[in-house]
């Protein structure tokens, strides 16, 4: 009976859309008063909506502990949830029929790897700013947690740069592929045509923490039985050179990355591995539910330009520049 009264006085509560942000900002401060101020709200206020959001749910969601409090076991359900509904929620207010890219003042979110974001930047600003000058773009890490979410990150977001294999039946624009070169300091004493042993014998630089799982050349490695001792890794692809400078160790990168490296930094060479790798596949990916929203619509068509101007597609009958 006491779980038959609970439900029913929850019933009982009207929901109310407006306490999403109140309840994101209670849950990640763990303060009335952080919170009222985080959403500049008066803390009367704020602790009328908790007072809401405990007779909604039943649940004291916050406890005091000593001088702090502490989330119960469904508070730390909801600060999972919660950003995702309200990401979603954003979205279906942003959803337009016709979308006017010259008076748009829209953020759009693109998840990608901090090299690859320099790549496409300067082609991609130069469209922006003769088509839509007040448009403005996130360009948060896909890192390790962000590739552990796919898909269900793609609706929070609108779209990531990532290889295949993260990602699948889900739509994207492919990118040319790129083969896998190694990256060493030039006086490391590589030379220029290495066997695989004189490779795969040296420390290697990650560019995936190993917690968060391997980059897909480390991947294919491991499908062959070899796994390399890596020494250090970063999710950063231009922190690389810096654990390569001065060592004998070896990073396996794509080749676009590595030109760029080596125009930073003439100390650094690279070398084309003796191994079977499959080429890496980037594509701008996104989820379904942005497929018919004309402002995405939009946007796939200036990655597209992107692409073609920056990474060329192989359909386009050109392809990328290859190491002589």
């Amino acid at each position: 009976m006491g779980a038959d009264r609970r439900r029913a006085r929850g019933l009982r509560v009207a929901i109310d859309y407006n306490l999403l942000r109140p309840l994101r900002a209670l849950l990640e401060e763990r303060s009335v008063t952080r919170a009222a101020e985080r959403l500049h709200m008066s803390q009367p206020a704020m602790s009328t909506a908790l007072g809401r959001l405990r007779a909604h749910y039943d649940d004291v969601l916050l406890v005091r502990r000593g001088n702090q409090h502490v989330l119960t076991p469904l508070a730390e359900r909801l600060l999972t949830a919660v950003p995702h509904a309200i990401a979603e929620t954003e979205q279906v207010f942003r959803i337009q029929s016709r979308f006017d890219p010259a008076i748009s003042t829209r953020t759009f979110t693109i998840a990608a790897v901090d090299y690859m974001t320099a790549r496409i930047a300067p082609a991609l600003t130069q469209i922006v700013l003769r088509e839509a000058p007040n448009v403005r773009f996130e360009f948060p890490a896909a890192d390790g947690r962000l590739v552990e979410g796919m898909p269900d990150v793609l609706r929070t977001i609108d779209g990531a740069i990532l290889p295949h294999g993260y990602v699948s039946n889900h739509p994207h624009i492919d990118f040319a592929p790129e083969e896998w070169v190694c990256l060493v300091d030039a006086a490391s004493g590589v030379p220029e045509r290495p066997s695989a042993d004189e490779l795969l014998t040296r420390p290697w630089v990650q560019t995936l923490p190993a917690r968060e799982g391997a980059s897909p050349a480390r991947q294919q490695l491991r499908f062959r039985g070899i796994e390399p001792t890596v020494v250090a890794a970063t999710p950063h692809f231009f922190v690389v050179p810096s654990l390569l400078l001065g060592t004998d160790r070896v990073a396996m990168v794509p080749e676009a990355f590595a030109r760029m490296a080596v125009d930073r930094e003439p100390r650094l060479r690279l070398v084309v591995p003796p191994l079977d790798l499959d080429p890496v596949k980037d594509a701008f990916w996104w989820h379904l539910d942005r497929e018919q929203d004309a402002e995405h619509v939009w946007l796939r068509s200036v990655i597209e330009r992107v692409g073609r101007t920056v990474i060329r597609n192989p359909n386009d009958g050109d392809t990328p520049d290859r190491l002589p």
